[in-house]
């Protein structure tokens, strides 16, 4: 039985930084969003080892805008968690003792697999089994996790170091990026992923669902929507079509597709050439974009409590 009837979470991601306030309620979901902000920290902008002094003051701006909101409320659980950048950052705990000063709780340091977890149940709220056998694929900064499902329940669920972020820093090379590193990029994934690829050969892929930032843009550019509490479908030569000029583009191009966000603009084409490789690996029959990620897997654990 829940304590509260209202949960605030914040998402320290390599990338974003969010907050998510929810309440409880009898809709089909469970909960009502009271409120939801995200800032872009990047934090892994120079090197996800470290973070730099620029991002570690975005993070911190970003925590104060947050402070600043819940003080507005009462009587609402907080619960924080951190990700792929503050397990590895050599200073991520600067984040965690900035974190306990001013909200007065220290984030949980999720594992790659809690993570999975989480994305996993979250987006059980809202897609159905209709879609089965599917994937979900959620793309961050540092990490990209990867759960496949049959008849709900979990086949594989597994984190992988395919952060946007890493690529970026690690691949590319010129702007328009080369074919080259287009090729390197792939290949860099496959190899990643042979064991999940192993598993998945025994199974007819439904659907690809992407839960992260970098699929919404995939909806906001195709039909001019960010989904909020359901799955949007995308078909697989709509993507196509797109995925050819974003990654083919320079990032002056990528400023003039509407629909991608500018603090989008630098990350989203190694984002795409990630999508692009999966369908090409896996040929799912369809591709759905959902809201739903940690957040919401956190608020699902939070309403069966």
């Amino acid at each position: 039985m829940m304590v509260n009837e209202k949960l605030a979470i914040i998402d320290l991601g390599t990338n974003t930084f969010h907050l998510l306030l929810v309440e409880s309620s009898k809709c089909k979901i469970g909960f009502e969003v009271l409120y939801r902000e995200r800032h872009y920290v990047l934090l892994a902008e120079g090197g996800i080892d470290t973070i730099s002094d620029s991002s570690m003051q975005r993070a911190k701006s970003a925590i104060d805008a947050f402070q600043n909101v819940l003080s507005n409320y009462k009587d609402m659980e907080l619960v924080i968690v951190g990700t792929e950048a503050l397990r590895v950052a050599t200073n991520g705990n600067l984040i965690n003792i900035y974190s306990k000063e001013h909200l007065s709780s220290v984030p949980h340091i999720i594992s790659g697999n809690r993570e999975a977890e989480l994305i996993f149940k979250g987006n059980k709220l809202i897609v159905s089994a209709d879609h089965t056998p599917y994937l979900i694929m959620d793309i961050g900064g540092g990490s990209t996790e990867f759960i496949l499902v049959d008849d709900n329940h979990i086949i594989l669920s597994k984190s992988y170091p395919l952060g946007v972020t890493k690529i970026y820093n690690a691949f590319n090379d010129t702007d328009p990026i080369s074919v080259q590193a287009i090729s390197s990029i792939e290949s860099h994934i496959e190899n990643q992923l042979s064991d999940m690829t192993e598993v998945i050969k025994g199974y007819n892929l439904n659907c690809l669902i992407g839960a992260s930032g970098s699929f919404e843009v995939l909806s906001e550019v195709l039909t001019g929507n960010i989904p909020q509490q359901e799955l949007v479908n995308i078909s697989l030569a709509d993507f196509e079509k797109l995925s050819m000029k974003v990654i083919s583009s320079s990032i002056d191009e990528r400023r003039d597709i509407k629909g991608i966000p500018e603090n989008r603009v630098k990350f989203i084409q190694v984002a795409f050439i990630m999508m692009r490789k999966i369908i090409d690996m896996y040929a799912p029959d369809q591709i759905g974009v959902s809201p739903f990620a940690i957040k919401e897997g956190l608020i699902s654990e939070w309403l069966t409590k």
